[in-house]
């Protein structure tokens, strides 16, 4: 059944292929890429046409393009309507009212238009804000942290169905629900998202298929028989959405092999970081399908947990503890399987065992005080204590998600709750300061320069953000739930002293 079922998926795949911009618009797309008629590269991958089939405007530009008075940009201007970019204005809300009011500002539908790049699904859905007008595969489980304080019940219903749709319908959930998207997904968050909605069992048979994709397509065995996984991508060449960018750093790699890593980066969510490179400095060196990723796999061993395959998950776990545990940096690392050792670079994915009950207690103790001593600023703490200057995944700059995992998992280490709320505090106040200047909620921020906006990376800093706002509120009900215990046990105490005192004066 598992070998008809990636048949299935293969074909579906083939046939749908054909809506991604590169292929409707062969060396239009490459043109319009590499002459940079627009600054951004996600930018034409998201045009829809005005009237013209892109068969059509494709005929045409062969038929123009050699003219002397041909214009490129006057040319697509003339036969594309431009994506839209959200903007947010707040009206005088507090930081708490902007982040409930926005999930209706970000909710959008594919549409059906046509010849747009959109994977259609059944149901509305969230998007982080910016440049972003798609769902993106693990933001989504930290945006609907924040749904769930906002009792947005029916939007986290709809993107969990919209999940299980594309997973029956190309065998994976994607990146993003763009057809340039569909050769890679992300983060397998799935599990956790069907946890927080309490609703697993309504979707086992499409965990089952995603745990298949993932052990079929992106499994590694090792030389002592262990298996576990990595990122990936099906496809191969330049990003549609990175054309320009991809080439340029192919060309300094002097070879079109860093393309499979420059995908396989973009699937693990940190697009991009100095843990994937040979040389920190050098994106060129990106050898990310080379590596084992410690995040990744604990996922899977919560995926494991989920679906009942406890022998599995035993295996998984005892095999992150052999190759991911460094005994010399009391640290969790990747593991290169190529050059058969770890990476050693030391970043936040090393708080995904604790998170996911995977590590023990004194491996929990060694990771929390290293968060403390070297990872935690006073914004929150950075990504990887690589200071990189142009990835936007590494020092300085913090992000909502990873704020979260650590926040979260330090609370389970014994004796460490005090550092945990120090991170929540410090990250929260950063959001709120950032917000009364702007009005913004960011994609990322500094946390070591904590007046300076984030940056690094393909692109602009965003707002909405999606994954921000999610964090944020999941954050304050946390801070709320702790006052509201203080205000609680102080009463109490109160009340104690009262009748004490009470029995006191009349024993006197």
């Amino acid at each position: 059944m598992q070998v008809i079922h990636f048949v299935v998926v293969f074909l579906t795949i083939s046939l749908t292929k054909t809506q991604s911009p590169d292929v409707l618009y062969d060396e239009l797309f490459s043109t319009v890429q590499t002459q940079r008629v627009f600054s951004d590269s996600k930018t034409f991958c998201d045009v829809v046409p005005r009237a013209l089939t892109p068969n059509e405007i494709l005929d045409l530009y062969r038929q123009q393009f050699n003219e002397p008075k041909f214009n490129l940009t006057s040319f697509v201007y003339e036969h594309f309507i431009l994506p839209n970019t959200t903007t947010i204005v707040h009206d005088k809300w507090t930081i708490e009212q902007h982040c409930h009011k926005l999930w209706s500002l970000l909710t959008r539908t594919t549409k059906e238009e046509k010849f747009s790049s959109f994977i259609d699904v059944p149901h509305p859905f969230v998007v982080p804000g910016g440049r972003f007008r798609e769902f993106y595969y693990w933001d989504t489980y930290f945006t609907m942290l924040g749904l769930v304080r906002s009792n947005e019940i029916d939007s986290i219903n709809n993107m969990l169905d919209n999940f299980a749709f594309l997973i029956n319908r190309i065998g994976l959930i994607p990146n993003g629900n763009r057809y340039y998207y569909q050769g890679r997904s992300q983060p397998p968050f799935f599990s956790l998202m069907t946890e927080l909605a309490n609703q697993t069992s309504k979707y086992k048979n499409e965990l089952e298929r995603e745990y298949a994709f993932w052990m079929t397509k992106r499994n590694i065995t090792l030389d002592d028989g262990a298996v576990l996984n990595r990122y990936y991508d099906d496809e191969n060449g330049p990003r549609p959405e990175a054309y320009f960018e991809d080439q340029e750093t192919a060309h300094k790699a002097g070879s079109t092999d860093v393309y499979v890593h420059l995908r396989a980066g973009a699937e693990s969510g940190w697009d991009f970081s100095s843990r994937w490179m040979d040389d920190e400095n050098n994106l060129s060196t990106i050898k990310t399908a080379n590596i084992l990723p410690i995040d990744l796999n604990c996922l899977l061993y919560h995926l494991e947990i989920t679906l009942g395959k406890q022998a599995e998950a035993e295996r998984r776990r005892q095999a992150i503890h052999k190759y991911m545990w460094s005994s010399e940096l009391q640290f969790f690392t990747d593991y290169n399987y190529v050059l058969k050792k770890p990476t050693n670079r030391l970043t936040l994915a090393a708080l995904f065992p604790l998170w996911l009950d995977i590590s023990t207690k004194e491996q929990g103790e060694f990771v929390a005080r290293k968060v403390e001593s070297s990872f935690l600023h006073d914004g929150g703490v950075v990504t990887t204590l690589s200071n990189s200057s142009t990835q936007q995944w590494d020092s300085p700059n913090g992000w909502a998600p990873l704020q979260f995992v650590t926040y979260r998992a330090i609370l389970k280490v014994s004796g460490y709750e005090t550092l945990a709320r120090t991170i929540r505090h410090r990250w929260m106040t950063l959001n709120e300061r950032v917000f009364s200047e702007t009005g913004k909620m960011m994609e990322k921020y500094d946390v070591v320069n904590t007046h300076k906006p984030g940056g690094g990376g393909e692109y602009e800093n965003q707002d909405g953000f999606g994954w921000t706002n999610g964090v944020y509120l999941e954050m304050l009900h946390d801070q709320q739930m702790v006052s509201s215990s203080i205000r609680y046990q102080t009463n109490i105490l109160q009340l104690i002293f009262l009748h004490v005192f009470v029995l006191f004066y009349f024993l006197i």
